[in-house]
């Protein structure tokens, strides 16, 4: 069975085991089974029925590429199939991802080069753990308005087609987005470091210096398009349709990922502090996306009207909340700017959406 696997890479203080799969899993040799068992001609059709039977237990669980998702309208909306994933937790292993990354970035700033060595070594190892985590961040998004898939055959395999994911384990999701992937705190890097990562001389495309901030701008983009996209939207709309009624108010909704969002990117404007680099563009991502969420002509039937009424009540809220903080003093002439910008673009945003064809 083809697979993509994570790396099973300890944490500071774990022990070591082997960093991939050495024998065949069970989906292996139950596939074996199915295909080249020994069989007489008059019980073959009673044994296949016999082995294919075992598909719902949990080691013969299956998904294909459509299930992880290939894009358009099959964006993967189950976060228990995945790319680069290990284990039968992927919001633990997301947590565990972003760990082992800010473990590597802690040890290539105080590894001391050798010399004769490879001068890019650090500097791809960088780059290299930026492209794990995205792939992970991707994964992570997949619980918040997520649905689970069972291949199910009417009369042999009893049990739902969907299943919203759990509540709790959605909410959970988004307060690592928000607290961790989505936070500056979570991407540590000493100008030290930094002004010592060479480029590849010897080739036509070297590169430029390293940014962190473009790199991070990169792997948070990911989270957003996923979690403000329309596909998602529409499920966290539809989500409370495959739910008892008891359950239906405790439902997360798009209202609470809009807002949960959108507070932990601004979250600046009530604490008063200054807004960093990273800070401006991730607020500039998200407006881009909420741009195209507001806007009428682009969108289409994309986007179901709630969500946009949604997307438009939360930036009315966030244009109140700009024009307040603007009126702060004591903060740099960057952090004004942006939020003079900001404003001045969210509000154009806002009179665009007025306009009825």
């Amino acid at each position: 069975v083809m697979d993509y696997n994570a790396y099973n890479l300890p944490l500071k203080g774990e022990g070591k085991t082997s960093i991939a799969n050495t024998t065949l899993g069970a989906y292996d040799y139950w596939a074996v089974e199915y295909a080249y068992k020994p069989i007489a001609t008059e019980q073959e059709a009673a044994e296949l029925a016999k082995i294919a039977a075992r598909s719902t237990e949990p080691q013969l669980a299956y998904g294909d590429d459509f299930d992880q998702g290939v894009g358009g309208p099959y964006d993967g909306f189950d976060p228990r199939t995945n790319q680069r994933d290990l284990g039968d937790d992927p919001l633990a292993y997301a947590r565990k991802r972003l760990k082992l990354s800010q473990e590597l970035w802690e040890r290539v700033q105080t590894r001391k080069p050798e010399a004769g060595e490879d001068p890019l070594r650090a500097r791809r190892s960088v780059f290299e753990s930026f492209r794990q985590l995205g792939m992970t961040a991707n994964n992570v998004s997949k619980y918040v308005g997520g649905m689970h898939a069972e291949r199910v055959v009417p009369g042999v395999t009893p049990g739902q087609a969907f299943k919203p994911v759990d509540n709790a384990q959605q909410r959970e999701a988004l307060r690592f987005i928000a607290g961790g992937l989505l936070s500056s705190d979570s991407f540590k890097f000493k100008p030290e470091f930094l002004v010592t990562q060479s480029l590849d001389y010897n080739e036509w495309d070297r590169g430029l210096p390293m940014s962190i901030p473009d790199s991070v701008s990169a792997l948070q983009g990911r989270v957003l398009d996923r979690l403000m996209s329309p596909n998602t939207a529409r499920r966290l709309i539809e989500q409370s349709s495959y739910l008892p009624e008891a359950q239906r108010k405790s439902a997360v909704s798009l209202s609470e990922v809009y807002g949960t969002l959108q507070g932990a990117i601004f979250s600046e404007l009530k604490t008063g502090a200054e807004i960093d680099r990273m800070r401006r563009s991730l607020q500039r991502e998200y407006l881009r996306r909420l741009q195209a969420q507001l806007n009428r002509a682009t969108n289409g039937a994309t986007v179901y009207a709630d969500a946009f009424s949604m997307a438009r009540y939360h930036a009315t809220q966030l244009s109140n909340e700009l024009r307040a903080a603007a009126a702060k003093p004591g903060l740099s002439v960057e952090t004004r700017a942006h939020l003079a910008e900001t404003q001045d673009m969210l509000s154009s945003m806002l009179k665009a959406t007025l306009v009825r064809s």
